[in-house]
């Protein structure tokens, strides 16, 4: 949504109307008839923060994170925060894969007495990374990068509890972000690999 509000920008900067040749005329026609398909793909995009999906966690949740973050309100609106929390649980066109598809997927191979301890750890800690993921790129400290590393990691554990495990130390080391003790940087792979017992899969 962040790259089609610059699209409809340059689109409207673009567009001169002083000129009234027939040919002028069309090149008009044909920018207006771009900017309704770019507005109902942006409406595609842009998810209902007014009807708030029931799997998803209360918006309660995340108003309150947003209300909490001075920094990050001076520059995302609420409403703008609170469509890519929902973004970050049911994907988007351009990251169709979200939270919630890889709950279930971890859950669908979880023995039925463990899916309630499973599913309860995942929405804990999908709460904490979404909230900090879904603020302006200029303040957030969870990016893309670690997102996708943090997933692949739960995805390659096999049994529930190795997966527990990996949730453990993926909150562990949110808090140890959070608080200093880790960089971005020592956010990679190979830490994961060697403290998960599996090997390196790729560069993140």
């Amino acid at each position: 949504m962040r790259q089609l509000r610059n699209i409809v920008w340059l689109t409207c900067s673009v567009t001169d109307v002083r000129h009234s040749s027939v040919h002028e005329a069309f090149s008009l026609i044909k920018t207006l008839n771009t900017l309704a398909l770019i507005s109902a793909l942006a409406s595609c995009i842009t998810p209902n923060t007014r009807e708030w999906p029931d799997d998803v966690p209360k918006i309660s949740f995340f108003v309150n994170a947003y209300r909490a973050d001075m920094a990050n309100q001076a520059l995302q609106s609420e409403q703008a925060y609170l469509e890519w929390i929902l973004g970050f649980y049911q994907g988007t066109v351009i990251y169709p894969t979200g939270w919630l598809d890889v709950e279930r997927q971890l859950l669908i191979s979880t023995g039925t007495e463990q899916k309630a301890v499973l599913a309860s750890r995942l929405r804990d800690l999908g709460i904490r990374i979404g909230t900090e993921w879904a603020k302006d790129n200029e303040v957030r400290m969870i990016d893309n990068r670690m997102l996708a590393l943090w997933g692949s990691c739960l995805q390659l554990m096999q049994g529930t509890d190795a997966r527990l495990a990996a949730i453990d130390l993926v909150a562990q080391d949110i808090e140890a972000l959070f608080k200093g003790a880790l960089q971005k940087t020592d956010i990679v792979e190979a830490r994961y690999a060697e403290r998960l017992g599996f090997e390196v899969f790729g560069n993140f």
